[in-house]
């Protein structure tokens, strides 16, 4: 990158336009925190280190941030982490449900996300083909 020169920390010029582009600009200023976070620089560094990657890792983000947010609005209590990790890892090792999980995403990812049809599709699908997401002791 040889138009990318090291700038000198003084120039509080664009120090000021930065701090006002992430005042005006919600996904900046979001972005820049998120990518400013250890904890993200890690999982970033390990989790997305190409497309396949990256894609991967947004469509667990997706599904997980789907069943956290189901569970919330259908029982009013906020479902556990691990539970949540637990019906990630059924769904994405079931030979079945993980491809059409992931065509479900990719689907709404063409349109504006839409949690309802994801929900209704994925409740036909699992009573079409005779699926459950239940624990029990035999994992």
């Amino acid at each position: 990158m040889n138009s990318l020169v090291k700038h000198n920390d003084k120039d509080e010029r664009l120090i000021n336009d930065g701090k006002k582009i992430i005042e005006n600009n919600d996904f900046l200023k979001d972005l820049s925190n998120l990518m400013e976070c250890d904890e993200f620089q890690i999982f970033y560094r390990k989790h997305m280190t190409n497309w396949i990657d990256i894609k991967c890792s947004t469509i667990y983000m997706r599904l997980y941030s789907e069943f956290k947010s189901k569970y919330q609005k259908i029982s009013n209590v906020e479902l556990d982490k691990h539970v949540v990790v637990f019906l990630l890892r059924k769904i994405m090792t079931d030979k079945e449900l993980r491809p059409f999980s992931i065509k479900m995403i990719d689907k709404m990812q063409d349109k504006k996300w839409n949690t309802q049809l994801f929900w209704s599709e994925f409740e036909n699908y699992m009573l079409e083909n005779q699926k459950q997401l239940v624990i029990t002791d035999k994992e």
